[in-house]
């Protein structure tokens, strides 16, 4: 900011109120020497041969100087004064330059107690400026005998003035930087501390929505989920199993859109809503999902999800279970038989749940024989957007690691499949493996 001209008060007339802006609440500094303005004042000293110099910050209450030089005491050691003893308030509540060469004869300061106090009878004080523009005290030259300030004089008092200014104004930008810093600090750990109990929430909940899975005779039974990041604890994929009134396994699947809280909610309704429907109903699996498909509509529930529902039903003679099934646009199931071949269950898959409760189910059967095993998985495990995989390569590619794994238990299964994606994962992902006895 461009300092007034030196000479705007020098030529004041005798009559002129100094009071044009209210002067501030505070100082910027305490009353105590401050090295970077000591230096000033010894600046001015020597430059203009004056026996006091001071950098001066006023407030409505005081003065104080944490540059001072030739003052005397107990001034110099107290530094500050009551308003009665400032010149300075002037140069403040005006914002320009006070210039006086005899303060005894002129009519804005010669009540003045600084006159009688301090000996200041010539003064020139220059405006100095903080970092929003505005005048908070003075650099000023006393002289305790009448002088005639030089333009010169004048000059070199401006040009410090500027000076000084600019170490006010960096003083006020530094604080405010670390007052921002400490607060963005503040900010980061309240964030922190929202994200870990978001985290907390979140654990809870999917601890509370994974399923206990039931342990059947004759069958082995295991299930994993995985978020698609590291800081989201659940999502909209899903597993579940359990045994129905007729001695039947029911086992699903399913992809909710979306994989945050949201979507774990949507998945929450559709898995509660399935167990209800099947847990004492012997009707095919393709029956069970029509009804989810109208109580979606009927309550509503608004999501949209891919799921397989299925059924075990008993061991037969030669200890093979025969599997029903029915697939609502999901991928299709694996199963690994007993001499380590794959089999993809592929079937013409029907409509999402959520979308057309009209549109017709349809049901599907294979034998499982003792010793296979059978893989529902989400497609989290199969596609990858960014490097343009589609689902097809991707079951390809899991039947292929899926081979010959026929001896491992159904953990250890899990574990090698979900082996590749662990690290390197762009979605949700649940899998269940369920493994024939014989």
């Amino acid at each position: 900011m461009a300092l007034p001209s030196p000479r705007s008060r020098a030529a004041s007339s005798p009559e002129e109120s100094s009071a044009s802006a209210p002067l501030p609440a505070g100082t910027l500094l305490p009353a105590a020497p401050d090295e970077a303005f000591e230096r000033f004042v010894r600046l001015v000293r020597h430059q203009l041969s004056v026996p006091v110099a001071l950098v001066t910050l006023v407030s409505a209450e005081e003065q104080v100087f944490p540059g001072a030089a030739g003052l005397p005491e107990p001034y110099q050691s107290e530094r500050r004064t009551p308003l009665s003893h400032s010149f300075c308030q002037h140069v403040v509540a005006s914002s320009e330059p006070l210039v006086i060469e005899d303060a005894r004869r002129h009519p804005l300061v010669r009540h003045n107690l600084a006159v009688p106090d301090l000996q200041v009878v010539a003064y020139a004080g220059m405006p100095l400026v903080d970092a929003d523009g505005r005048v908070i005290g003075s650099l000023c030259a006393i002289d305790s005998q009448p002088r005639h300030w030089t333009d010169t004089d004048l000059a070199v008092l401006t040009d410090l003035a500027g000076a000084c200014s600019s170490e006010l104004q960096l003083r006020i930008m530094t604080a405010r930087a670390a007052q921002a810093a400490d607060v963005a600090a503040r900010e980061w750990r309240r964030t922190q501390q929202l994200l870990e109990e978001r985290s907390s929430v979140a654990e809870t909940l999917q601890r509370a929505m994974l399923p206990q899975l039931p342990e059947p005779d004759g069958l082995q039974m295991a299930g994993r989920y995985l978020p698609a990041h590291g800081n989201h604890r659940v999502g909209g994929d899903w597993f579940d199993g359990f045994c129905s009134a007729d001695d039947v396994t029911v086992l699903a699947i399913g992809d909710t859109v979306g994989h945050d809280i949201a979507a774990a909610a949507d998945m929450s309704q559709l898995r509660t809503l399935l167990r209800g429907y099947a847990v004492d109903r012997g009707e095919v699996p393709s029956d069970t999902m029509q009804r989810l498909d109208r109580a979606m509509v009927r309550l509503p529930v608004g999501a949209i999800a891919s799921i397989v529902l299925a059924r075990i039903e008993p061991a037969q003679p030669d200890g093979s279970r025969r599997l029903r099934w029915t697939n609502a646009g999901h991928p299709p199931p694996l199963l690994l038989r007993p001499d380590g071949t794959v089999d993809v269950l592929s079937t013409p898959p029907d409509m999402l749940v959520g979308i057309d409760p009209t549109r017709p189910r349809r049901d599907h059967a294979t034998d499982l024989p003792a010793g296979s095993t059978l893989l529902l998985y989400t497609d989290g495990l199969i596609e990858r957007r960014s490097t343009g995989q589609d689902i097809d390569v991707g079951i390809a590619a899991l039947a292929a690691t899926l081979g010959g794994l026929q001896e491992l238990p159904v953990d250890a299964i899990l574990d090698r499949v979900l082996a590749l994606v662990r690290y390197d994962r762009e979605d949700d992902i649940a899998a269940l493996a369920i493994r024939v006895e014989g």
